[in-house]
């Protein structure tokens, strides 16, 4: 897992700054996570990260 999160290291966050309420990282492995818990869409991944 620290592997993985390292190399999230590299992608870069291309969002403007005073916009961003959450770490690009954070929100890939939620959706990593949620995808691998079989959520299908958009509303089951928030679903997910709510729960979870």
């Amino acid at each position: 897992m620290e592997e993985l999160l390292n190399w999230m290291e590299y992608i870069e966050d291309v969002r403007q700054t005073g916009k961003v309420r959450h770490k690009l990282k954070d929100i890939l492995v939620i959706v990593l996570f949620a995808t691998l818990a079989d959520a299908d869409d958009w509303v089951e991944i928030a679903m997910f990260a709510e729960t979870h």
